[in-house]
């Protein structure tokens, strides 16, 4: 991925291209309907003046740093002695255990030599007998060195020999009385069996609920008797705490108010432009409302969010006479579409995006309706002063009629694999596929055709 011949990451690219681009996909309409998202519609066109970051970005985060120390504190005074009881029983277990990595060591290379005490002790003997026995490599040895020695006067390297033989018994006697010193090393009672299986046993626990390795109890034990102690001498510090607490919930509620009267100002221009924009696509007599349900301070100092008071919730009557009602429960698929044709016109005029993307925005849309849809998306693209434009997937004759441009998708099946093929049409291209998505045949279907487009051109040029 490279910006502007740099490299750059995809959340790079997802932050650049939500500057220049806006898209409206299908089913997002749905996510409009919910309440929950509705507040986030709102404050797409609040200029808060800086109040909302100052809210999100300062308060609210010194808030959730203060909600996280008290909590280190245990909370009330019960959950803090319940905490100090936790702490101190660790403590105490893990102080009385007295582990240290040098015992444990031991402790292995003992229990593992006590897994094979059989083994070595018939090893150990057998290497004794073998060596220092009767018939044993200790006597043997003595026995050559004595005949070499004694014809030494006739051999001259009977001697020397004699020596080295002399040499190596005393070598292995000394091997001999090593292993002797194993074998007694070996003899284990039950009871060290039991004193090394249950303390290898404790060690193992106490690894299991507090770290891994010694070294990671141990570093545990360090924070607990750090904790214990702050705990202990922590009444000053939680009282500052509190103060620090309601000091910063005064300041976050204040500038929530003032976020609070940004959005209701607010509301009230966005009724009115949703209702002008809804009024040039054909739903005449619509009332469009943004009602507001505010938290108290009681309530919001209970529950504080980065967000504010404010719960919103749109309320909308599409016939005059009708009494309004959430936006959910009386719009149509038809009426949604050109309501959120209306919402994204003034967004991304607001926030000056070049390119919207409409993905299908003609659900629910035919006749008269698709014509006026038409018109708006061309009036909203014909800004060339800004640079605006709109790219439409549609189906509907009257949209590809308006167009500009345009861009015909089919899939075709080529040795065995799928492929998307996109063709620019030409005027005489263009007029066949608007006749076909009339639904119409023969030559009164391109006559047709011909027509919708000549009055689309005509309307263009009049803009």
């Amino acid at each position: 991925i490279r910006i502007q011949g740099k490299v750059a990451t995809l959340a790079i690219l997802k932050d650049v291209c939500g500057e220049l681009v806006d898209i409206f996909g299908q089913g997002q309409h749905l996510a409009l309907l919910n309440e929950k998202n509705q507040l986030s519609v709102l404050d797409a066109f609040c200029n808060f003046d800086g109040c909302d970051e100052r809210l999100k970005r300062d308060l609210y985060p010194q808030y959730l740093k203060i909600i996280k120390e008290l909590s280190a504190f245990g909370g009330s005074d019960a959950e803090r002695e319940r905490l100090l009881d936790i702490l101190k029983y660790q403590i105490d277990e893990i102080e009385n255990a007295c582990l240290s990595e040098e015992e444990e060591s031991e402790l292995i290379a003992t229990h593992k030599r006590m897994v094979y005490l059989e083994k070595i002790t018939s090893a150990v003997s057998q290497s004794v007998e073998l060596l220092s026995g009767e018939f044993g490599a200790i006597n043997g040895l003595s026995q050559a060195s004595n005949l070499l020695s004694g014809i030494d006067s006739v051999e001259d390297s009977a001697g020397g020999l004699s020596s080295r033989l002399n040499s190596a018994r005393l070598e292995v006697d000394d091997v001999c009385q090593t292993l002797e010193d194993l074998l007694s090393k070996t003899e284990i009672t039950p009871q060290e069996i039991d004193r090394v299986e249950e303390r290898l046993e404790q060690i193992k626990t106490i690894k299991r609920k507090y770290g891994g390795t010694i070294a990671e109890v141990t570093k545990f034990l360090a924070d607990a008797k750090l904790k214990y102690d702050n705990l202990l001498n922590s009444a000053e510090r939680i009282m500052a705490l509190l103060d620090q607490k309601s000091q910063i919930l005064d300041e976050m509620y204040a500038v929530a108010q003032k976020k609070s009267a940004v959005r209701q100002e607010t509301a009230k221009r966005l009724s009115k432009r949703i209702m002008d924009e809804l009024n040039d696509l054909g739903m005449r007599g619509t009332t469009f409302v943004v009602q507001f349900e505010y938290a108290t301070a009681e309530q919001y100092f209970v529950n504080p969010s980065s967000n504010g008071i404010d719960k919103v919730e749109f309320f909308m009557s599409a016939n005059v006479g009708e009494p309004i009602k959430p936006l959910a429960k009386v719009i149509s698929g038809g009426e949604m579409s050109r309501f959120m044709l209306a919402v994204k016109n003034i967004t991304a005029l607001a926030e000056k995006i070049p390119t919207m993307v409409f993905d299908e925005i003609d659900t629910g849309i035919s006749g008269n309706m698709a014509q006026m849809v038409a018109t708006k998306l061309a009036n909203v693209s014909a800004d060339q002063s800004q640079g605006y434009q709109c790219v439409v997937i549609t189906h509907l004759p009257q949209i590809c009629a308006m167009a500009d441009v345009n861009l015909y998708i089919e899939k075709y099946e080529e040795n065995g694999k799928t492929h998307t093929c996109v063709k620019r049409l030409n005027v005489e291209e263009k007029t066949v596929e608007v006749a076909r998505l009339m639904g119409s045949v023969g030559q009164h279907a391109i006559v047709s055709a011909e027509e919708l487009i000549a009055w689309s051109n005509d309307y263009k040029a009049k803009r």
